[in-house]
């Protein structure tokens, strides 16, 4: 049965830290083709905006960093195919950004994909999201200077067919980011993986008090 995101409501803390060994078989096959995302997916509800936040930048998202996992990648712009698909990036090394979440600063759930491998390529852009550990810093760089930081909270490789996917990428009460790729097993035939690694980092309130979420 789908599992549509039309209404949501916050998750918590969705998994635990359990991501070790399960990133495939190191072959290096994905492509354009191959899904990072989640299928079945509606259009999300937009997050409200939380009280007590400074106003957000509007400037292009530009970067995606994560020191520990080695990432400095350029961000695109992606949403949902007329399939309901999340679309993937065209490449190895780009990290989208999905335009039905949250906008980074804005108090919602910011979501992000990128490939864990590519074929002619080897390791992808979040090959390296395995070794994430709680605390990790992961920071969204935007055109005009500004940065916004998250911590790691949770990560967590999953069956794609039994993700709770309006919990993934739906909105919530309190700011975070959400990073998905490809873990489990490749098949060659669909060329898809049939886990996604999902992690989930907590906005870090820099000088600013921290915002209540609403009842």
């Amino acid at each position: 049965m789908a599992l549509g995101v039309a209404a949501l409501v916050a998750a918590g803390v969705l998994f635990g830290l359990s991501a070790t060994g399960i990133i495939g078989d190191g072959g290096f096959r994905s492509g354009p083709g191959t899904v990072t995302g989640f299928g079945d997916v509606l259009t999300p509800a937009p997050s409200t905006p939380l009280p007590s936040l400074p106003t957000p930048s509007s400037a292009a998202l530009t970067r995606l960093i994560i020191p520990r996992a080695k990432v400095d990648a350029p961000l695109v712009s992606l949403g949902i195919d007329e399939n309901g698909v999340m679309q993937s990036t065209s490449n190895a090394w780009d990290v989208a950004w999905y335009d039905f979440s949250a906008r980074p600063g804005t108090g919602g759930n910011a979501v992000f994909s990128g490939h864990v491998d590519y074929h002619d390529v080897g390791a992808a852009v979040f090959w390296n999201l395995r070794d994430l550990q709680p605390g990790d810093i992961i920071e969204v760089q935007l055109a005009d200077g500004t940065a916004y930081k998250y911590s790691v909270s949770a990560l967590n490789c999953m069956p794609v067919n039994e993700a709770p996917i309006s919990e993934i990428v739906g909105a919530t009460q309190s700011e975070v980011v959400t990073l998905i790729t490809c873990c489990g097993t490749f098949d060659s035939s669909s060329r898809q993986y049939d886990h996604r690694l999902v992690v989930r980092a907590d906005r870090i309130y820099d000088n600013v008090p921290t915002p209540q979420a609403l009842p």
